[in-house]
């Protein structure tokens, strides 16, 4: 199991002394080294796709093998996004029971960082998040940290500070560290060298944590999805080994009764070969079934995606497409997965928003209530056009939502004076065939007439 928030990331602070924690700090990153998280780092280049070439190259060092270029595939993020399920459609986040409009206005792309947190959190087993606030902007950010380290006091089962790094160039590594208010001693934040030698953060000559409190949030998994990383190396080299092979069916020329040397092959209808008596040329192809290659492939991510409780529709696949219903029962053990999901990133949600309110009330930006509760939306499956016409019809007779609700269900850019515009018209003409439809005495025709 590789956990890279327990594994390699926790350091104990033996004391709670000003001496004690940069020392511990100095010696811990002094102490690193980039090998022992390089699966996490090889993740997150699967994930963003970014210089995979490296990780297939090295299988196929032989000149005659690098006649092609690596064939990567791009599958890790697909199966991060298929997974996180939880962050499809963004959550409604409810302050004092309704949605804070000046919150999220202020909370910049928060519903796009989320998503690809997640996203993160699950591959990588671990990841945490960064908010800060833009003064020049104003505006809250948030940075995803996927590799840093927890300094913990003896005996203490919540982080007091976390380390990480800023810059790697070279050997003139720069990190940053915050540390919270813990036991009257006010907490820390600072930037160091690979040396230990500190530097004030602009702004914070003092080098003093100016909140109080880390301004880290932190999901962890049981584990990582490690697999799915594996998977989309091992597919990248079966469809290299692919690409050779649909180069070497072209032929390979080959000389028999020739010692070497005593001709050059060029090849060209204008040109004449010319071979000694007794010898012989010919193109000789390689065997094996391209098909069965294909296939074999495949099955590297069916079975990563079975173990993740996904599921694959190959382009190939034939017959009608499936119906929301069937959709649902296909994706059944997905969707058990995404109800575990939920306590967990509520549970982070909430210590995020607890961050973000202290930040935004330090600055001066943003006053808020304590709590927040988060609403999930629920997974929607395509139905067709029958389906959803009653599934509507529905809800409506029932309550549950209502005729502006319906109307922006269908254009949900409307503004409000067009929404209340497109009601009067549909009341209206709902009156006028209402009254159309009513029994007319023959006093009233003649009136109407």
């Amino acid at each position: 199991m590789y956990n890279f928030g327990k594994s390699v990331n926790q350091i104990i602070i033996p004391e709670l002394s000003e001496k004690v924690i940069l020392d511990t700090v100095k010696k811990t990153e002094a102490d690193y080294t980039f090998e022992k998280n390089n699966r996490l780092y090889e993740s997150l280049d699967f994930y963003y796709n970014n210089d995979l070439d490296k990780y297939i190259e090295e299988w196929f060092a032989s000149d005659s093998l690098r006649q092609v270029p690596p064939f990567p595939q791009a599958i890790v993020s697909r199966f991060a996004r298929a997974r996180m399920m939880l962050y499809k459609s963004a959550p409604e986040r409810l302050i004092n029971g309704e949605i804070n409009q000046d919150y999220k206005d202020i909370a910049y792309q928060l519903d796009i960082k989320t998503r690809e947190y997640a996203e993160l959190s699950w591959l990588l087993g671990c990841c945490w998040m960064k908010s800060k606030y833009n003064e020049r902007k104003q505006r809250l950010e948030y940075e995803i940290l996927p590799d840093v380290k927890e300094y913990y006091l003896h005996g203490d089962t919540e982080p007091y500070g976390y380390s990480y790094e800023i810059d790697r160039n070279g050997s003139d590594r720069q990190f940053v560290f915050w540390s919270e208010d813990r036991d009257g001693v006010q907490g820390m934040h600072f930037i160091f060298d690979a040396k230990g030698k500190r530097f004030a953060v602009n702004g914070n000559p003092e080098m003093i944590n100016p909140y109080g409190i880390n301004p880290i949030s932190k999901v962890e998994y049981p584990s990582s999805s490690y697999d799915v990383v594996r998977a989309g190396l091992q597919i990248s080299i079966a469809y290299t080994n692919l690409a050779l092979h649909l180069r070497f069916s072209l032929g390979q020329a080959v000389f028999e009764g020739v010692d070497e040397g005593q001709s050059t092959l060029r090849g060209g209808i204008d040109h004449a070969l010319l071979i000694p008596e007794g010898s012989s040329f010919s193109y000789q192809t390689p065997g094996g079934d391209m098909m069965a290659h294909i296939e074999s492939a495949k099955a590297f991510a069916n079975s990563t995606a079975e173990n993740n409780h996904l599921r694959i529709r190959w382009g190939d696949s034939t017959g009608n497409a499936p119906s929301g219903e069937a959709l649902r029962i296909m994706e059944i053990e997905n969707l058990e997965s995404r109800e575990s999901d939920i306590p967990l990133f509520k549970e982070w949600e909430e210590s995020r928003y607890e961050i973000d309110r202290i930040i935004l009330e330090k600055h001066n930006a943003l006053n808020l209530p304590e709590g927040i509760i988060i609403d999930f939306g629920e997974v929607e499956f395509p139905m067709s056009p029958k389906e959803e016409r009653e599934h509507l019809d529905w809800k409506l007779n029932h309550g549950i939502i209502t005729k502006k609700e319906l109307l922006l269900y269908y254009n949900p850019d409307m503004d409000e004076i067009e929404l209340q515009s497109k009601l009067d018209e549909v009341n209206e003409e709902r009156r006028q065939t209402a009254e159309a439809q009513q029994p007319q005495s023959p006093l009233q025709r003649i009136i109407n007439q």
